[in-house]
């Protein structure tokens, strides 16, 4: 029989296909309902502009910085937040960190199944010259196509894994616009892995017919106004920027963890999609003015800057980042400490990692001689907060037993490192004017397409083959030898004789790509679910339950300090997968729960 509970998952805004919806409420003279709103296309592109904004705009938040505390890159400093929980092992079943992608992600799908019901959407008359309309209306109807793939892709990165049941499994698919009085709970069931990156991939290609090349301006193109074309869809998806998901999903689906019959036809799609955003920056946004240049350096705040493929809405006033990042003695709260897993991953300034002796690592000064993308990313034990536009020193860390900012002091990192990556460098809470930055999410960017062609291609192929007009190892040359954020010449401006090494053994080749994934894409909410897909016995949890480390200092600046690694807490994860939203087990007795969460239903 039916079942009348509401479900999350059909979807925090079911209710807007009735009348719950705030574009659905009928004027008050009646002039439009949800009978006849497909006449109002205001109304109707507001469909679309929801589902992009639903998308988070910054990465203070539990899927970005949060999971990655919830390895060992980082620490949650609140023992009782959700996440340190469900890490350590006391996860607790009404405090599920992964809900909210639930809900919001089935939120993005209903409000394009919405605008897609009845082509609805392509066929409504936006703009009164016909050859802009007809721009417009492709263009939103591929968003609706890309936007629906962009949220059961995020779906499947989150909650796809091994079920109760054994089996490897998806999420539910869903593409028809919901309505919560005609569900039957006991329909609800998850698709497998396989039929799910299926219906991504359909959706992209669908995607595909409608959306324009490039979201970018081209001198002398005449067929469309910059008011609806070009940069004006910024942050909307494009050919390219489809592209790119489809690199994201054809790797996601050819990792270990999803790829038992081992087929690497899916790396080989991986790279040659990953192939053709690079070479589209490389040969088409390099010609433009300020365009693409990979040697330049990178900046958070430049949410114009070339490098950027997709990026959500931007937010201008928030300073979470700032006042979460930095400790009491800046005004802040330190909500999270970066590990000293993640510094030591940081290799030396000529390339090797630490632990190599041709590295000429020093223990006794460990930040000393070290990748520069280190002091881009962490603030150590006396690390300077330089003002961005002068160079002034706002602030001096002090992480030693008896200093300022040591992890026993009140809101100060557990760890004894601070996390700087993000943080707008122009902030100073003692100005008198506090100066802000953009905020957005760059959900695609160069770096992450070089990061997955580097993976795909070597397991398809080898780190030096051409096929696809680069080889995986200059893909990581591109990394380890642009600038960094602080402008500061990279390890390989030069030579990388390290790299040249791993290019000649497919083992050190992955180990090392594996390693530039983790401190490039660090805090972006990637090395969570990296860990997990890697696997390749899905049973043997070993990689993900591990120790995490801070540092002790000890000393003084006039005496010198000494250094020691410190055990701050072990991950103990009863799975691989992450548990669905427990209440949406409860109210669909047919949707498999996650493997390890047998208690969640």
């Amino acid at each position: 029989m039916k079942n009348t509970y509401r479900l999350f998952l059909i979807l925090g805004l079911v209710g807007m296909a009735a009348v719950s919806c705030d574009f659905l409420d009928p004027l008050q003279n009646g002039s439009y309902n949800e009978d006849n709103y497909m006449n109002y296309p205001k109304i109707v592109r507001g469909f679309i502009d929801q589902a992009y904004s639903l998308r988070p705009g910054n990465y203070y938040a539990t899927e970005f910085i949060g999971t990655d505390a919830g390895t060992d890159n980082s620490v949650y400093r609140d023992p009782t937040s959700a996440m340190r929980e469900l890490s350590l092992g006391s996860g607790k079943m009404n405090a599920n960190p992964f809900t909210t992608i639930w809900e919001r992600d089935y939120q993005g799908i209903n409000y394009c199944n919405m605008f897609l019901k009845d082509r609805v959407g392509i066929s409504a008359h936006y703009l009164l010259d016909a050859r802009s309309n007809e721009f417009l209306a492709n263009s939103l109807q591929g968003d609706a196509f890309a936007l629906r793939a962009w949220y059961h892709y995020d779906l499947l990165k989150t909650f796809g894994g091994v079920g109760t049941d054994g089996k490897l499994l998806g999420v539910p698919i869903r593409t028809e616009q919901t309505d919560v009085a005609s569900i039957n709970n006991s329909d609800i069931v998850r698709a497998s892995f396989d039929d799910t990156v299926k219906q991504i991939l359909e959706d992209c290609d669908s995607a595909e017919l409608y959306l324009p090349l490039n979201n970018r301006d081209y001198p002398g193109d005449p067929v469309y106004t910059t008011a609806i074309s070009g940069s004006a869809r910024y942050r909307c998806f494009d050919q390219v920027s489809l592209n790119g998901l489809r690199a994201m999903v054809y790797l996601l689906w050819a990792s270990p963890a999803f790829n038992p019959d081992k087929d690497v036809t899916r790396y080989q799609k991986a790279a040659e999609y990953a192939a053709k955003v690079i070479r589209h920056k490389l040969e088409v946004e390099s010609t433009l003015t300020g365009g693409f240049d990979p040697k330049t350096g990178f900046t958070w705040h430049n949410l114009n800057h070339p490098e950027v493929i997709n990026i959500s809405t931007t937010f201008t006033t928030s300073t979470n980042i700032e006042t979460g990042f930095y400790p009491s003695g800046f005004k802040g709260n330190a909500n999270f400490g970066a590990s000293q897993d993640l510094v030591d991953a940081f290799p030396a300034a000529n390339g090797y990692p630490i632990y190599d002796p041709r590295s000429m690592y020093d223990p006794s000064k460990p930040y000393d001689n070290r990748d520069p993308r280190l002091d881009a990313t962490i603030f150590h034990n006396g690390s300077k907060v330089r003002r961005i536009t002068n160079s002034e020193v706002m602030y001096t860390f002090d992480t030693s037993e008896s200093g300022r900012d040591a992890p026993t002091r009140s809101s100060a990192s557990p760890t004894g490192y601070y996390i700087k990556k993000f943080i707008y460098l122009g902030w100073n809470p003692y100005d008198s004017n506090i100066a802000t930055a953009y905020r957005s999410i760059f959900y695609m960017r160069w770096e992450q397409m070089c990061l997955i062609f580097a993976e795909a291609a070597s397991k398809a192929a080898s780190p030096t083959d051409n096929t696809y007009g680069l080889t995986a190892k200059q893909a990581l040359a591109y990394l380890r030898s642009r600038p960094t954020t602080d402008n500061v010449p990279g390890i390989g401006a030069t030579s990388d004789p390290y790299l040249d090494e791993c290019a000649a053994s497919p083992t050190l080749f992955d180990a090392l790509v594996k390693n530039e994934w983790r401190i490039t894409t660090c805090f972006e909410g990637v090395h969570f679910y990296n860990l997990r897909r890697w696997c390749a016995n899905t049973s043997d949890l070993s990689d993900i339950n591990v120790d995490v480390h801070g540092v002790t200092v000890r000393g003084n600046v006039a005496s010198g300090f000494t250094y020691a690694e410190t055990t701050i807490e072990r991950k103990n994860y009863p799975s691989l997968w992450v548990p669905l939203p427990y209440m949406e087990v409860r109210r669909c007795p047919n949707l498999v729960q996650n493997k390890g969460w047998e208690s969640w239903r």
